[in-house]
């Protein structure tokens, strides 16, 4: 397992625990909520974007992000799209297929990482960091099938599944170029343009996909703002932003990895 620069273990140990935690809270959180799946996952970004304003609308971190390298902005704007892609098709697949199914599926991203690390982040793989994988999606896979059995009517399984494999994609996009960029960006800026990424495409799939959204929205009964706000505070400012600076230390396939925990 390689970084850059030296890793402060005490933190990483502490951010990622509390941060895999906070985490596991969004499916409790999405499970509360009667709103629309891609309506969950706008709303959780643009309360996101709102909380983080404050420390990125700064001048410093403004000419932080104008001075990175057109190559670094290139895939910082691309680890956004990705992020936004993850929570479309994730959260959508849960429409159309069990949940068993989707978490399964959409926690295969260690393996996408581990094929196209060697390519993309120029990292190798071990043997054991192999069967590392190997056993942590055993474990997954597990405890997905023997939580519902993936036995429940689902109207559409086929494309359950398959949105939750590209949500699989879209976490290994996000993770691969954030662990490029991430060195080299301070982790507010970082986060908030990636969740302004993730909220164009959000935004763009609500407006295609449900033609009421806009109109709707504010008839929400305010269980549901205080959830959206819930999944804010905690899965996304908590849990997300310490990914996103475990990424700074850690290689993308041992963060997959760690993710892992979360249905534990």
């Amino acid at each position: 397992m390689t970084s850059q620069g030296q890793k402060p273990i005490g933190k990483l140990i502490l951010f990622l625990g509390a941060g895999i935690l906070a985490i596991s809270a969004s499916a409790i959180l999405i499970r509360l909520s009667q709103t629309p799946p891609l309506g969950i996952a706008f709303w959780r970004i643009t309360f996101s974007i709102v909380l983080l304003a404050p420390l990125w609308l700064q001048k410093k971190r403004w000419q932080e992000l104008f001075a990175l390298p057109s190559t670094l902005r290139w895939q910082l704007f691309g680890s956004s799209l990705f992020l936004g892609l993850h929570f479309w098709t994730w959260i959508s697949s849960l429409q159309y297929t069990s949940v068993a199914a989707s978490v399964l599926l959409v926690c295969t991203n260690p393996i996408w990482i581990g094929l196209l690390s060697p390519w993309v982040l120029k990292e190798k793989l071990s043997r054991r960091t192999w069967l590392g994988i190997g056993i942590a999606m055993v474990g997954a896979s597990t405890l997905a099938l023997s939580s519902e059995g993936g036995g429940a009517v689902t109207p559409n399984p086929l494309l359950g599944n398959f949105l939750a494999i590209v949500g699989a994609w879209g976490a290994t996009g996000y993770l691969m170029m954030g662990r490029k960029v991430r060195p080299h960006l301070d982790l507010w800026s970082y986060a908030s343009v990636t969740l302004w990424g993730a909220w164009i495409v959000l935004a763009c799939g609500v407006h295609f996909t449900s033609p009421s959204f806009s109109t709707s929205t504010m008839a929400y009964i305010s269980q549901e703002w205080h959830l959206f706000l819930l999944m804010a505070l905690f899965p996304q400012m908590i849990g997300h932003n310490s990914v996103s600076w475990s990424l700074r230390y850690l290689r993308a396939d041992t963060v997959s990895v760690l993710l892992l925990l979360e249905p534990i």
